[in-house]
């Protein structure tokens, strides 16, 4: 079954033929991926996605300024109040939903990936906006580039292109083992405005997605 078939299937026997559920049930990413990423990813197919060539990958995560999981790393060193529980509960789901993914390029050095530099780097942490920073400057040959990822960038270089657009850091590159030294106010005030920005990318994502999926379904 081709990706067209398969999501037009999924639609209609999962979620009762209403298209817009797609925008939160974290499900039939693969397919999604080609109908929506088809024309501005060459090549891309069921069959080359997780091969180490391109990959699906979420944007906005969690992991460095909640914890996983957050309910017991996070709470014992912050102690949210019952508000923030019930959003970082609500953002878990979010942030598997189909607009908060994206496909990105695979080859690796080793067992070292763009996705798991990206994750691990002291700076970046994991934030999607502090990535694109690192990533502009590799593509417009900053000297304050990262030459790691320079380097990962041009294992991949057929996967990029050039942008003329500069990114808009907003996060604060909190983590969440920060207690002791980060003003709790401030922290805390970090989730609620992450929660946010993060939750209006990922719906705004979500309703481009879905527009585009209804023309390729007819």
């Amino acid at each position: 079954m081709n990706p067209k078939e398969l999501v037009a299937q999924f639609i209609e026997e999962k979620l009762g033929g209403d298209i817009s559920r797609l925008a939160t049930f974290p499900e039939l990413m693969r397919a999604v991926y080609c109908l929506v990423f088809g024309e501005v990813w060459e090549g891309l197919s069921m069959d080359n996605l997780g091969d180490g060539k391109l990959r699906g990958d979420t944007l906005n995560t969690y992991n460095t300024l909640f914890s996983q999981p957050w309910n017991e790393k996070f709470t014992a060193i912050w102690n949210p109040d019952d508000e923030l529980k019930a959003r970082l509960k609500e953002f878990q789901t979010t942030c598997y939903t189909i607009g908060n993914m994206a496909v990105l390029p695979d080859r690796r050095i080793g067992e070292w990936s763009i996705n798991k530099h990206r994750g691990c780097h002291n700076e970046w942490h994991d934030y999607e906006d502090r990535f694109l920073e690192a990533l502009y400057l590799v593509l417009t040959g900053d000297s304050k580039r990262d030459l790691d990822l320079e380097e990962l960038v041009e294992l991949n270089k057929e996967d990029f292109v050039d942008s003329d657009y500069v990114p808009a850091v907003r996060s604060k590159g909190y983590t969440y083992w920060r207690g002791g030294y980060t003003n709790r106010d401030r922290f805390l005030s970090e989730c609620h405005r992450y929660i946010d920005n993060s939750t209006e990318i990922i719906h705004k994502r979500a309703k481009t997605m879905i527009a585009i999926l209804k023309h390729k379904l007819g």
